[in-house]
């Protein structure tokens, strides 16, 4: 994971700027440049009707301007790079204006504090990002990290497509590459979904089939992480469901930083569905790090 150029989209006016906070952390960990973008609107449109087009304007560009010099401010104040960029822009669709925006610059990270919800339809800007996101993802919690934390690697190994293998591997490198950064011990989590209509009729032994995983897929991830190496006992290997695992396995290692890898769904089974990530997201309670193919 190369982590040279971060976009960096700025809390509201009123919260702490988590994102703006760990933008600084990266930033000076990785050497990279950084882009802050704000955002407002406001429906002038709800303005008397006989409200003339300039003066309409004008509202509009004070907003922006007011919204400007704040960010502007707040980048000042920061501990970003002294070569940090702003800018503030007027609209209300964040998730359209970024993947426009990505697709006219390189990014290698995205980071933006997380709003998650648990209505199955409604589909917030994180939803949009993820799936449509064109840079890994850093979803920041409103919890500070603190000493002694570690980071966790979710897998799902029990895929054949060599698409879902090199995201394994991209997740990995990323965790490698960020629990060196910040000198927190890496973990690793899989968990083995076994149909549980298919053991309370006694046709899967839940501790057979978990003991046969743990010999076939640890060697597999031993080998993945190649010359960075992993203490056996950081390989948690867990039999569930991964939207019930992950947080668990996360919680009770203190995880800071969860990385995991999405491939997004769109459309109307995105809404309904949704992916392992998007399930993920919805208890976890950690940042995460979403990394696409």
């Amino acid at each position: 994971m190369n982590v040279s150029h971060i976009l960096v989209i700025a809390d509201r006016k009123e919260s702490l700027q988590k994102a703006v906070g760990h933008g600084a952390i990266l930033a000076s960990q990785f050497n990279a440049s950084v882009h802050v973008a704000g955002f407002c609107y406001e429906r002038l449109s709800i303005l008397a009707d006989n409200t003339p087009k300039q003066e309409l304007d004008n509202a509009k560009q004070k907003i922006i301007q007011t919204s400007q010099a704040w960010l502007d401010e707040t980048v000042a104040e920061s501990s970003l790079p002294s070569s940090t960029t702003d800018e503030m822009v007027w609209s209300k669709d964040i998730a359209g204006w970024v993947t426009q925006h990505c697709a006219d610059h390189q990014y290698d990270l995205i980071i933006k504090t997380g709003h998650r919800s648990e209505h199955a339809f409604y589909v917030p800007t994180d939803w949009h990002l993820l799936r449509n996101g064109s840079a890994p993802l850093l979803l920041v919690a409103d919890k500070k990290w603190r000493k002694k934390q570690s980071i966790m690697v979710t897998l799902d190994l029990a895929s054949s497509k060599k698409t879902k293998q090199a995201l394994n591997q991209k997740v990995i490198d990323a965790g490698i590459k960020l629990a060196k950064a910040n000198n927190m011990t890496l973990h690793v989590c899989f968990g083995l979904a076994l149909s549980p209509v298919l053991k309370d009729l006694g046709l899967i032994n839940k501790s057979k089939s978990l003991r046969e995983a743990k010999e076939k897929y640890i060697p597999k991830i031993k080998q993945m992480f190649g010359a960075a190496k992993i203490a056996e006992k950081n390989i948690h290997i867990k039999s569930g469901y991964p939207d019930k695992i992950v947080p668990s396995v996360a919680s009770d290692i203190g995880a800071a930083l969860v990385i995991m890898g999405s491939v997004g769904r769109k459309g109307l089974k995105a809404k309904i569905l949704g992916n392992t990530a998007e399930n993920v997201l919805t208890l976890l309670k950690t940042d995460v790090l979403i990394i696409q193919p």
